[in-house]
């Protein structure tokens, strides 16, 4: 009955390393092995797997498995850590299935399997046997070759405990070079992927109908990950620039650095994706600017400043096009609009120097944190008016000229970020800046 399916053990050479080279094609079947999988587990918790209820799935999963093995000549699903790894390729879940990926790594870990491995067409009795595994009243210890009653005679079970042991001895042996080389090309893949799929984003806004900018979930999730080991590699991405896409590098560049301050000032990693994500769409508008007006030299006309003014409106007009309504969607169109808002009113001495700054509204703070990574990012580039500021002028014109832009007590934590001293300490009772407005 089960002639084609065996669970494995472990060929986990590269486990530790991001895997083979991306294919969306290869990417997408392995969502749907993992999301057929879990419905399964789930399925069985409350049916038994001879209901009929699990005929279509079944189906759907054995055309799917067979799918892969057609194409790549075999499947191995190995679950590691928070993630899995299908032939040695990173499965990348949408972040609403991240959930779901957890709960079917408890379940499977529960039941210690690793996962599984096959190189021969799947039937679905043999698929139920592997399902039968997870059922609620299922208490038999299981092997490589599955249950002894419902033996998997090709599907080879990865036992998770030894899995487990032979990866903590791999980390233990792993080269801490080599591992932040990987994640550093890693990285920059992101980036890259990031910048393409803005490119597309900006020509769709450009032509009036925005594409819908949840796909890009995945990537700022991605950068969210990456920035906690890789600050330095992560920061130095954003030199990265193009004069002729400034506009498509600049948001990019600003949501990576602006995930960069958020984790410096606390943000969980729910936070930091929600203001990634609006950063990275932060300027959207302004791609309808036209051309010989974005890189005009000299003063703007009351018109074309209103133009400029206008692009903010644009930016939230596409978000209020993309489909359904929700907090975050509500987030994202305060925090859009009030970027562009100064942050107070400058108080002079009588030589001209700031003295203070009167705040002028109750700004929410991604609003606060973009303003600043915004005006950072575009004054260390090049436009056509002028050449890129260095980092150490772009922060002193930043806390000079342009200070009451920006709250001060973010900016002087953004100038240690940046690793500049302020030019003048807040004492320490300003030391603590309040996220309540997050």
């Amino acid at each position: 009955m089960a002639e084609n399916l065996k669970i494995t053990q472990g060929q986990s050479e590269n486990l530790g390393e991001f895997g083979r080279a991306h294919s969306e094609k290869l990417q997408a079947m392995a969502r749907g092995l993992v999301s057929g999988l879990y419905m399964l587990v789930r399925s069985v918790k409350m049916y038994d797997p001879d209901n009929a209820v699990f005929q279509k799935p079944l189906l759907q999963l054995q055309d799917l498995i067979n799918q892969i093995i057609s194409k790549e000549g075999r499947l191995e699903l190995v679950g590691v850590k928070d993630s899995f790894y299908l032939n040695n390729m990173l499965v990348k879940v949408d972040l609403n299935s991240i959930d779901n990926q957890r709960y079917l790594l408890a379940e499977m870990r529960a039941k210690d399997v690793g996962g599984f491995a096959l190189t021969k067409s799947i039937t679905v009795p043999e698929l139920k046997n592997f399902v039968w595994i997870f059922s609620k009243e299922q208490t038999e210890q299981v092997q490589e070759d599955g249950l002894a009653q419902r033996k998997l005679l090709n599907m080879k079970v990865a036992r998770f405990s030894k899995l487990r042991e032979k990866l903590s001895k791999d980390d233990s042996l792993e080269n801490p070079d080599d591992q932040k080389v990987d994640r550093k090309k890693y990285a920059m893949t992101i980036y890259a992927r990031a910048v393409f799929f803005l490119q597309k984003y900006m020509e769709s806004v450009r032509e009036g109908k925005p594409l819908n900018s949840a796909k890009a979930l995945r990537l700022v999730q991605d950068f969210v990950d990456i920035s906690y080991d890789q600050k330095t590699h992560f920061l130095g991405m954003t030199t990265t620039k193009r004069e002729e896409d400034y506009l498509v590098y600049h948001q990019v560049n600003v949501c990576l650095i602006s995930i960069v301050f958020g984790a410096e000032l606390g943000l969980t990693k729910p936070q930091l994706r929600d203001l990634g994500y609006i950063a990275l769409f932060h300027d959207a508008g302004m791609i309808t600017i036209p051309e010989e007006l974005a890189t005009k030299k000299g003063a703007l006309t009351p018109e074309e400043k209103a133009l400029f003014q206008k692009a903010p409106l644009i930016s939230v007009r596409n978000i209020l096009m993309e489909k359904g309504f929700s907090r975050s969607t509500l987030l994202r169109v305060v925090t859009t609009f009030e970027h562009k808002t100064d942050f107070g009113t400058a108080v002079r001495d009588s030589h001209g120097n700031i003295q203070m700054v009167i705040p002028k509204m109750n700004l929410g703070v991604y609003a606060k944190i973009i303003s600043i990574c915004a005006a950072y990012d575009a004054l260390t580039s090049k436009r056509p008016y002028r050449d890129a500021y260095g980092p150490d002028v772009a922060l002193m014109l930043m806390w000079t000229e342009l200070r009451s832009k920006f709250d001060p007590e973010l900016l002087q934590v953004f100038m240690r970020v940046m690793a500049i001293q302020p030019v003048k300490v807040l004492s320490k009772r300003q030391q603590n800046v309040s996220l309540s407005g997050v």
